[in-house]
């Protein structure tokens, strides 16, 4: 394999449920500190306990006790911390029920209210006059709690944009840049730098990466739009023999970390690529690992996980722990 290129070494992990908060640092400590990561990217979403606005609680929210207990770590060991929420898409599962904090505790700033939710990816309305001030609010306080110099505003797999009365007849691409324009103009003024995933940046079709690593309702053309400021997530995780994301990002300008998943084959691929084409672009490779922080950590540090396969979830965890071994562990 082509010798590591890069300064930074990141991964994306699952915010520890609360009762895993003391062992979530103890393996910052023990694993990723010694494995040489350098920046740490929390899925916390709205997994906080938001003082402002309770109403906007997700499940078992870290106290900020628990995210300063969370932060001395990654301190500690020289490890930049980077909440993450979704400030787009993401805003549910599959039915109203699992509806995340923001939609079950102000469902007006639904997209599209009157569909049956069946599709698990929703999306908040970006144009709604109320939407803004609350938003900024909650990453103020995560700001605050995290005390950090960076966050992440996820904007994936945004499918639902421009079809609210307020938006459909709006440019998604205008949508789209003006949205993701606000929430890092914010961020900047308190000196957060602002992260977030690519795939809206790109075409599906001209990339060839389809609608999901990519866009097929016109977001992309916001690519010369959207301040290049922001350092761009750019995630695939299929085997592919190009990956022209890498160079798409480098001809409009953005900074990148390069984020394979799970298969290291595929996740190798997606790094001998990415090594060729940097012109100077690419800060690291960031590592997601999409499942419970615990399910990973017990896998990467015993191999005491699960057994039973019936969603695929060990075959997911033990391939991410050889996908981990082979960037950044023992097993190099």
């Amino acid at each position: 394999m082509t010798p590591y290129p890069w300064k930074s070494k990141g991964i994306c992990m699952d915010a520890p449920r609360t009762a895993d908060v003391a062992l979530f640092c103890d393996f910052i400590r023990t694993r990723l500190a010694p494995d040489g990561i350098d920046t740490l990217v929390l899925l916390t979403r709205y997994r906080y306990a938001f003082a402002r606005h309770p109403e906007c609680r997700s499940w078992d929210p870290l106290s900020e006790t628990d995210v300063k207990s969370i932060l001395a770590a990654c301190r500690e060991c020289g490890i930049r911390l980077i909440p993450k929420m979704n400030l787009f898409g993401h805003q549910s599962e599959r039915t109203r029920d699992s509806y995340d904090g923001l939609l079950r505790g102000h469902p007006e700033f639904d997209e599209t209210p009157e569909v049956d939710p069946v599709f698990y990816c929703r999306s908040l309305c970006p144009t709604h006059p109320d939407i803004l001030p609350l938003v900024c609010d909650l990453m103020d306080e995560m700001a605050d709690a995290f005390g950090c110099d960076a966050m992440h505003i996820g904007c994936d797999e945004v499918f639902d944009i421009g079809k609210c009365d307020r938006c459909r007849d709006k440019d998604t691409a205008v949508i789209f840049a003006e949205w993701v324009n606000a929430l890092s103009a914010h961020l900047k003024k308190r000196g957060v730098q602002t992260f977030m995933w690519g795939d809206r940046l790109l075409n599906g079709k001209a990339t060839g990466y389809g609608d999901w690593e990519a866009s097929g309702n016109g977001t992309d053309r916001a690519i010369d739009s959207v301040d290049h400021d922001i350092v761009i997530c750019d995630w695939h995780y299929e085997k592919r023999d190009a990956y022209p994301s890498v160079d798409v990002f480098a001809d409009a300008g953005y900074s990148i970390y390069i984020c394979p998943w799970r298969y290291r084959e595929n996740a190798h691929r997606f790094y001998e690529y990415a090594a060729a084409h940097d012109r100077g672009h690419i800060r690291g490779l960031m590592l997601t690992t999409w499942g419970p922080s615990r399910r990973f950590i017990d896998a990467l540090t015993t191999g005491d996980y699960p057994k039973k396969n019936e969603d695929g979830s060990v075959t997911t965890v033990a391939a991410l722990v050889e996908t981990y071994n082979s960037f950044f562990g023992s097993d190099k």
